[in-house]
């Protein structure tokens, strides 16, 4: 009777109407079920203008979602590491991931915004250590003097912690996007050891000039996405990795391997990866 009174429409226009009506309370519910299991994705999401530009990183983000699993499962996955970050560390990552929602890369597509949401899991490896006043770090205004990312209390001593994100090689992503035929190897090239090498160096550097004292914690956390994305020969990488984070250990560096199923510190007869 209501709809009647409102439009004087034929019975087509109201089923019409009725429909649409349902698929928009269906929409919207769908919205409040994805906002409220991802609340701090959501928080990013806001920082976009609605509806978000064509070319940003939450591009028919509420469509997609309801579309892929997948796609729920990785956020989900985000969201996770997001929630354990307390109210300034959360505030702080967000005000630094703001201007990256809008800067794609042409060719590596989203990785700076990776990257820096990566920092996240290296900050909840050093709270679920035990450390107290554990926070990120602010870039340095002097110019080539670059900060490590996170910094603790444990007892009496001091723990910094540097996150790096090795991603795909060159010619991974080249043979990506021109939809090649690859082909995964059973041991890490010396090419991709001498990365890993050059990286943790990078971040012992970083370290040792934000604090030198003998008695300070240094931990480099890795992101490794390597070119074997299936993870197929995980295991067959295990002891060169573990061979390179036993020879840093010995320098006072923990090295830390986080290769999408969970971090795992490797060092020499550790059994797991």
């Amino acid at each position: 009777m209501q709809i009647r009174l409102l439009y004087q429409t034929t019975p087509m226009n109201v089923i019409t109407y009725v429909m649409h009506k349902f698929y928009c309370l269906a929409q919207c519910a769908g919205k409040v079920t994805h906002r409220n299991d991802l609340q701090r994705v959501y928080e990013l999401r806001d920082l976009l203008p609605d509806p978000v530009p064509p070319g940003a990183y939450f591009a028919n983000f509420d469509e997609t979602l309801t579309s892929y699993a997948v796609k729920k499962k990785v956020f989900l996955e985000i969201e996770e590491d997001l929630q354990g970050l307390d109210h300034d560390a959360w505030a702080f990552l967000k005000k630094e991931l703001a201007p990256l929602l809008t800067a794609k890369d042409p060719d590596r597509g989203w990785q700076q915004l990776i990257d820096k949401l990566n920092q996240a899991k290296g900050y909840n490896h050093v709270k679920h250590l035990g450390c107290t006043d554990v926070r990120f770090i602010p870039e340095s205004r002097m110019k080539g003097h670059r900060t490590p990312d996170i910094e603790a209390v444990d007892g009496n001593r001091a723990i910094l912690c540097e996150v790096k994100t090795i991603n795909l090689s060159n010619n991974e992503v080249v043979r990506f996007r021109s939809g090649g035929v690859g082909a995964s190897a059973d041991r890490l090239s010396e090419a991709f050891l001498g990365k890993l090498r050059s990286t943790v160096d990078g971040a012992e550097q970083q370290m040792l000039v934000y604090n030198a004292d003998k008695r300070t914690r240094r931990i480099a956390y890795l992101v490794i996405n390597f070119d074997d994305t299936l993870h197929e020969y995980a295991d067959q990488y295990a002891p060169q990795l573990e061979e390179v984070a036993a020879g840093y250990l010995a320098r006072g560096i923990e090295v830390v391997y986080d290769t999408g199923g969970g971090s795992e510190q490797l060092r020499p007869s550790s059994p797991h990866f």
